[in-house]
């Protein structure tokens, strides 16, 4: 009914119109990411006021998240709304200004985190990559991920991803969607096909020339894929139009493997921290990730040449008017080949691409910047990205390389006024800001010239650096920030003259979805955190308004300048009680407001100055805005009131602004000091040293001339000046201090001209080291701090906890936890310790997190770009969950993988790398065995479910066995002691104290489910146990000599399913449904049930049958239109399973369900394939060479002499393991993830004879196998 309503709410809305506001967000951010945003009346001295607050906040389910950001849109001159979509696959659409929710729906149920074993993205995967929204049609194109036929789960390979395009507002199907990606192959490597399982849509989805473009990375780099760009086109019914794969032959590993889950596809993710696509006219910019293939090996190439495998690569990709993506041109790091071997993703964020209007120079046109996880910033030229090695010896022909503290996730933001700067923030970090400049030569260099006061959070998350302005007003400029400790934060976008952005109070807010940026409308901000949407702004309701922003121009230093601020009352206004300002150069005067009332609609002026006079200077020593220096000045003026109307804000915020100006040259540096950081001796990075940079700029009205240039040793107070060396242009400092190119004395710098510096540092001795370069000039003086230190490498030593107390630090290194009982917790802990001189930072960490095996912390130990000081150690904590069953379930093995890394050196190999490792975590969850038991220990008699017994069906035993006494003292071995003697195979306890036997289940359908834990009475002889529940709930168990369990759940499963796939029409009928009951009796037990479809499923153990009961019920059923009919198999339904056909295309058998890949090892290992064709018959056309076939994954077919390598018992796997319809008939099963449903051909088929040896060569005869001695040959001639 909803949609129903939804639909015509549409179906009323006024004709669209390609019209929206300008201050909307339709994308993440803009089309060239570069995170500048100017349209969305984001005013500093607004934002910074008392004013600005939360305006509402909403939460929904616990465990909702939002990756995707927010959008927001207006429709057709309407009201402003924001537009959000969930990993639950929720799509939203409130009203920006007050929250209010006008649309929902949820697109299909997600993806299950638990089905993948990795824990980036916690318990459900839906969409995950920001929407788009086209204005020209109201429509909003999402991708999501879920199930095939919408199912609420169904394991990896049933995962799809589908393009959605919803109308707005109310969320209907645009027609022609959604569409399917699942199953189309790549344009550039047929081989390589989207299995939406194995991929991740993490980068915001960009458009052009007709079609959506989505990027796709993996799962913590599991399962076999490879990074691919879709492209999907926005006219109904055309669908996928091109797939462009990262890894393609001949580099990569071709053809696709036919096993989901063996990491071989080549991988080469586009991930990018959720930063969208770069997109600039008819191309795309898209950041890999980690590859297998390494088709460029060592040898330089010109990016204008194709290159198959694009691991670690930035991307230049057209895409034509018909949607089609090839590459143009690309850029791969000189060291990627170590780059893929220490995990170290140059995707780990998106590309900037920079306003060309400011960011040029006579060379280059547009400039482009990418931060890797390998702590390295990348400066292109988009218009040639540089290929490989194609710099001077062989290194990176790019503009500039700067080298960060640590990892960056998220990317790069940018600011074009004030003369250009780019910001990233490092995990654990500041957030710094590089100024735009040209070398000494002319060409493009950027320069450190701030940070940030406080550091992000220690961990990876923080968002992209986004910039606003106040209508591209100079001075307004806004930096935001994310952070997942501290919620959103807010700077000036320009450092002060200490080099710092200052800080611009924020109300506070949790911590935000990590790789997040605000999204923006007309003066409002939205965010998440975690279960929450966030709405940020100032109040609508202001009693008069006043003209602004006030721009003061150009005013000279010495000088004022006065401007008029004219208001209007917008109610009646008691009284005008002042003003103020943040600045005391803008200066206003109380005088000059109306005294009085203020009747609505009446405007006033008053004057307010700014007072540039040595004395006005003087006056605001010792504030943070004393020194005046040229450049962009602002501040805000509040306007106090008391109102004659309530509901009306009393403070009325006005922006004021203006740009100091120097008659006369001005020097100034920055930023204040240069931190490079730690240099570690011995590393590969020592052989070239640490970078840093400075910028020298004449911020004056007149040339600038440097009169002289000298340093001190920043480790004395008041040391003595020391004349600097040069060679040319080249400076040497102290301490190991150097610049390429620098100022000299006589130098001279025009008006507004900035100059880069490039530093270095290298030294081969531990220590800390500091100078102070102090430049004099007739504009001047002015002294930045050179800083940094060195140390020996990180050594990493990694251990895990024993159940004595101690470390274990053996190779390979695993967590065993051994047995544990069910309902206990037991806890251990990985230990990675820093042995080594320098800090030690962890580069990889991908905790294992499931259900009763999971890191217990995983979002808060052991995380990727966490430093370890030299002598300390950080720990992860691994927990075993084994949640509480009854007595007598069979074992159940669990096992996960902590994937670790980090920067430093092998504790127990000093001269390698840590290196990847892969920390086995595994368990066994047990339960107590009582009652009889068989030869091996355990249990005769086996836990089959909770049943329920009642008056209108019947009881499920019939016979109960125990007296008063033993019905005192009743536990559930006792029953099974009774019932056993009396010659049943099943035992039930009900009602704490009652024990029924029997060798029939009556009433199948009476199961009821562990996990609703209705069997919960004590029994009164073991409190532990349960003997049945309230309502007439029994505990039952069953021998297993003579009741096979898994058939059991398997005819339930198959019971349930047929009952369900009754024909229906929008007329009621009458169904009848026959439920034949569970027999057993000796050592035989058999059951069966049917539906009205005929449809026919058993659960059989051994031996003889004996006859069950049957029932018939009547049922109303009515549906709007809908048809299905029961399937249908090749034969009669197999006694091991009556789910699979007993006999295939009349000579294979089945055999039963077992496990695949057990160590490594295929249990079918003669021949394969795989198809979208797949059926159990197709598999045995193409096996009748063999003895054995077995399907997997729906899709795989595996084919063998023998079925496995050891005694098979111990490959059986319990037959609802196997649950994956086959991919070209539904109605049968084709095995699942590591499970095969396996035949045997009944018609035997010799294997070829096994090699052997020639008994007689010529004159030689075979004698045996011989081994060579360790000082000498066997034979110790050579011939001639």
């Amino acid at each position: 009914m909803k949609r129903i309503l939804g639909a015509l709410a549409t179906a009323l809305w006024p004709a669209v119109v390609f019209s929206y506001a300008s201050t909307d967000s339709i994308q993440d951010a803009d089309p060239a990411q570069s995170g500048y945003l100017p349209n969305h009346n984001m005013d500093p001295n607004v934002v910074g006021g008392s004013s600005f607050g939360i305006l509402w906040q909403t939460t929904y389910a616990q465990n909702e998240v939002w990756y995707a950001k927010p959008l927001t849109y207006t429709l057709n001159g309407g009201r402003e709304m924001v537009i959000t979509a969930s990993n639950m696959n929720n799509v939203r659409v409130h009203d920006s200004k007050n929250g209010t929710l006008i649309a929902s729906r949820q697109l299909y149920a997600p993806f299950l985190q638990s089905d993948i074993g990795c824990g980036d993205i916690p318990n459900y995967i839906g969409v995950t990559g920001t929407p788009i929204i086209d204005p020209a049609t109201d429509i909003i194109y999402m991708m999501a991920k879920g199930y095939k036929g919408g199912a609420a789960s169904g394991g990896m390979p049933n995962g799809i991803y589908k393009l959605h395009a919803l109308q707005l507002p109310y969320l209907t199907d645009a027609p022609g969607f959604p569409v399917l990606i699942d199953g189309h192959n790549a344009d550039n490597d047929p081989t390589k096909y989207f299995v939406g399982g194995t991929v991740l849509q993490r980068p915001s989805l960009t458009t052009l020339n007709g079609a959506v473009i989505a990027a796709f990375g993996g799962h913590c780099d599991l399962f076999n894929y490879t990074g691919l760009l879709v492209s999907v086109s926005k006219t109904p019914g055309v669908g996928v139009v091109s797939m462009f794969a990262m890894e393609a032959a001949p580099g990569a590993p071709t053809p696709q493997p036919l096993d989901l889950t063996v990491q071989n596809g080549g991988k080469a993710g586009i991930w990018q921290s959720g930063m969208g696509l770069a997109t600039d006219g008819s191309r795309i910019f898209a950041v890999t990730g980690n590859g297998q293939g390494h088709a460029n090996g060592n040898v330089p190439a010109s990016g204008r040449l194709p290159l198959s495998t694009l691991d670690e690569v930035v991307g230049n990709f057209a895409v034509s008017s018909a949607g089609k993506i090839t590459l143009t041109d690309y850029f791969e790091p000189y060291d990627y080949v170590n780059m893929d071997a220490g995990d170290q993703d140059l995707g780990s964020s998106g590309m900037a691409l920079l306003d060309g209007s400011t960011f040029k120079t006579s060379g280059v046109s547009r400039i482009a910047v990418t931060v890797g996880k390998n702590s390295k910033v990348y400066v292109l030229n988009a218009e040639n990205l540089g290929g490989f090695k194609q710099g001077s010896g062989g290194t990176d022909n790019i503009i500039q390389t700067i080298t960060a503290s640590n990892s960056v996730f998220g990317g790069p933001g940018s600011y074009p006024l004030e003369g250009g700067y780019f910001y990233f923030t490092p995990v654990g970090d500041y957030t710094y800001a590089y100024k735009f400049g040209t070398d000494s030569s002319g060409k493009p260099f950027f320069s450190l010239a701030g940070k940030t006061p406080t550091t992000s959070a220690g961990r990876a998350g923080v968002g992209q650096p986004t910039i606003t302005t106040n209508g591209g007003l100079a001075g307004s400029g806004i930096l935001w920030i994310t952070d997942v400790n501290t919620g959103l934060r807010a700077f000036k976008a320009v450092p002060d003259s200490s080099g710092i952005l200052q800080s611009i109070s924020l109300p506070a807010t949790p911590g935000i979805n990590k790789y997040q940026r605000p999204a923006f409308g007309d003066g409002r901000a939205f965010v998440t955190s975690a279960n929450k949407i966030i709405c940020l702004g100032a109040p609508v309701n202001l009693p008069i308004s006043c003209t602004g922003p006030i721009d003061f121009g150009n005013v000279q230093t010495g000088g004022t300048s006065q401007q008029s601020v004219s208001c209007t009352a917008n109610i009646l206004i008691t009284k005008v009680n002042g003003c103020t300002t943040g600045d005391k150069l803008f200066q206003c005067s109380n005088s000059t407001l109306p005294q009085g009332q203020v009747t609505a609609g009446t405007t006033f002026t008053f004057p307010v100055t700014w007072n540039l006079t040595q004395k006005a200077i003087n006056d605001a020593q010792g504030v943070s805005y004393g020194r005046v220096i040229p450049g962009v000045e602002g501040a805000v003026l509040n306007i106090f009131t008391t109102n004659g109307v309530t509901g009306y804000s009393t403070t009325i915020p006005v922006s004021v602004s203006g740009t100091v100006v120097s008659s006369s040259p001005f020097l100034f540096m920055s930023p204040t000091e240069v931190d490079f950081g730690g240099l570690v001796l011995g590393s590969s990075e020592a052989a070239n040293g640490l970078t840093g940079s400075a910028v020298i700029q004449n911020i004056g009205n007149n040339t600038l001339t440097i009169s002289g240039v000298a340093w001190q040793d920043g480790n004395v107070a008041g040391g003595a000046y020391h004349n600097v060396s040069y060679s040319g242009q080249s400076a040497t400092f102290d301490q190991g201090f150097t610049a390429p190119d620098f100022v000299v004395p006589g130098q001279t710098i025009a008006a507004g001209q900035s100059i880069g510096m490039p530093l270095l540092f290298n030294t081969t001795a531990a220590g800390s080291f500091a100078v102070s370069v102090t430049i004099w000039s007739d504009g001047g003086v002015d002294t930045v701090i050179l800083a940094a230190s060195a140390g020996n490498p990180p050594i990493a030593s990694i251990a895990v906890s024993t159940s004595e107390g101690g470390w274990d630090n053996s190779v390979p290194t695993a967590m065993h936890f051994g047995n544990v009982i069910a309902g206990s917790t037991v806890t251990r802990q990985i230990r990675i310790c820093n042995t080594g001189g320098s800090v030690l930072t962890i580069t990889k960490s991908k905790p294992p997190v499931g259900a009763q095996l999971t890191a217990t912390n995983p979002y808060g130990e052991l995380l990727e770009g966490q430093k370890i000081d030299v002598g300390a150690c950080a720990y992860g904590s691994v927990a075993v969950y084994a949640a509480p069953v009854q007595p007598n379930h069979p074992s159940q093995y669990i096992d996960l993988v902590w994937v670790l890394n980090t920067d430093g050196l092998d504790a127990l190999n000093p001269s390698q790398d840590f290196g990847v490792h892969d920390v086995q975590t595994d368990s066994t969850i047990v339960t107590r065995q009582i009652g009889p038991v068989l030869a091996n220990g355990t249990a005769k008699y086996q836990w089959v479910g909770c049943f329920k017994d009642t008056s209108s069906v019947g009881r499920n035993l019939v016979n109960q066995v125990n007296n008063a006494a033993q019905q005192a003292n009743n536990t559930n071995e006792q029953c099974q002691t009774l019932c056993l003697a009396a010659g049943y195979s099943l035992a039930g306890t009900q009602y704490q104290k009652e024990c029924w036997c029997g060798s029939t289940i009556k009433h199948p359908t009476t199961y009821t489910a562990d996990s609703l834990n209705l069997c919960t009475f004590a029994c009164p002889g073991d409190g532990t146990e349960s003997c049945g529940g309230d309502n007439g709930y029994m505990s039952l168990y069953a021998d297993t000599t003579k009741f096979d369990i898994q058939a059991f759940y398997a005819s339930l499963s198959a019971l349930t399913s047929s009952t369900t796939s009754t024909t229906s029409t929008s007329t009621s009928k009458a169904s009848t449904s026959t439920s034949s009951s569970v027999t057993t009796t000796g050592t035989s037990s058999t059951s069966t049930s049917g539906t009205a479809s005929g449809t026919t499923v058993s659960s059989t153990s051994t031996g003889s049958t004996s006859t069950g009961s049957t029932s018939t019920s009547s049922t109303s059923i009515s549906s709007t239109s809908s048809t299905s009919s029961a399937p249908t198999t090749s034969s009669s339904a197999s006694p091991l399973n009556p789910n699979e056909p007993d006999i295939v295309s009349g000579q294979w058998k089945y055999v039963g369900c077992y496990q695949d890949n057990v160590n490594g090892a295929r249990s079918l290992q003669s021949s394969s394939n795989a198809a979208d064709t797949m059926t159990l018959q197709s598999c045995a056309a193409f096996c009748s060479k063999y003895n054995y076939f077995g399907t997997e994954y729906g899709r795989e077919c595996y084919c063998g002499y023998t079925l496995g390598v050891s005694n098979t018992t111990t490959l059986r796997a319990t037959e609802s393991d196997c649950n994956t319809p086959c991919a070209a008939n539904s109605a049968q099963l084709c095995g699942t993830g590591n499970r095969l449903s396996v035949y045997h051909n009944l018609v035997y088929q010799a294997p070829p004879p096994a090699p052997s040896h020639v008994a007689v060569s010529g004159i030689y005869g075979w004698i045996g196998c011989y081994t060579e001695g360790t000082n000498g040959r066997a034979l110790s001639s050579a011939p001639p």
